[in-house]
């Protein structure tokens, strides 16, 4: 067991459970924050499951044996968290139609951007995380002018499997124009792995692959017209009017610079 504090979530290698999932290693949100505090990695836990309509969450834990140095997970580097103003690198992705696509091609556009993995069968963790992207694409798109100033992009960090055609089947279902779709305000992308490890590494992404599927984190970010991050989003409890309203912020504030830079200076 480990543990994602910005996430709030304990990411659990669990036995089967019967009726519900088989043995495997995922995160689960905590009921309760405190929970996070009461265990540390390496623990061994046992735990109660609230399942609901789109989630599974720890409600209660006890630890049952505690850590030995040699049982805890190795130390790893600091997480680094995406900070307001913090320049985004130029990083480079491969899109729905195989076409080599980098961060700097939508400079001067705001940009909204999340994580997922097409095989995801969590209906709270990655499809969750596209379905709130395609209600801020349909609330974006109600305005012409700022639909044209803004841009979408999910990026899988499983590159094996997600290939230009699996995402491209799979972002034309989200974006419900399905073989009419042409992804030019929302594109579905991933990266080789030499690339994808520093894209996900920047933005607090955590993926680790097994033989069925992958445990990750989740991650979510506005960037602004100028290149730096204005708004980042652990986890699945952000809305979609949260990012909406940071989409919208960071597009009129840098409407508003433009439209002063333009101004001839008073003497």
């Amino acid at each position: 067991m480990s543990i994602d504090k910005l996430g709030h979530e304990l990411i659990v290698d669990h036995d089967a459970v019967p009726g519900l999932m088989d043995a495997m290693t995922m995160p689960y949100p905590v009921s309760d924050n405190s929970m996070l505090t009461q265990v540390s990695p390496g623990d061994e836990i046992k735990a109660d499951i609230a399942v609901q309509a789109n989630s599974a969450v720890i409600d209660q834990l006890e630890v049952v044996k505690k850590a030995t140095p040699g049982d805890s997970p190795a130390q790893v580097k600091p997480i680094h968290i995406p900070e307001v103003g913090e320049r985004v690198p130029d990083f480079a992705l491969t899109n729905q139609n195989g076409k080599r696509i980098r961060f700097g091609d939508y400079r001067g556009k705001t940009l909204l951007i999340t994580f997922f993995y097409t095989r995801c069968n969590l209906s709270d963790y990655c499809p969750r995380m596209n379905s709130n992207l395609a209600q801020v694409d349909k609330e974006l798109a109600k305005d012409p002018n700022l639909y044209a100033k803004t841009h979408l992009i999910s990026i899988s960090f499983d590159p094996a499997h997600d290939t230009p055609t699996v995402l491209r089947s799979y972002g034309a279902a989200y974006t419900e124009r399905y073989v009419k779709e042409d992804f030019r305000h929302w594109e579905f992308a991933t990266a080789q792995p030499k690339e994808l490890k520093p894209l996900a590494d920047f933005f607090a992404v955590f993926y680790e692959p097994d033989a069925t599927s992958i445990t990750h984190s989740l991650s979510t970010a506005v960037i602004g017209p100028d290149g730096t991050v204005k708004a980042w989003y652990s986890g699945n409890r952000w809305k979609p009017e949260e990012a909406l309203q940071a989409v919208n912020a960071a597009t009129a504030s840098s409407e508003r610079s433009r439209v002063a830079s333009s101004q001839p200076a008073s003497t």
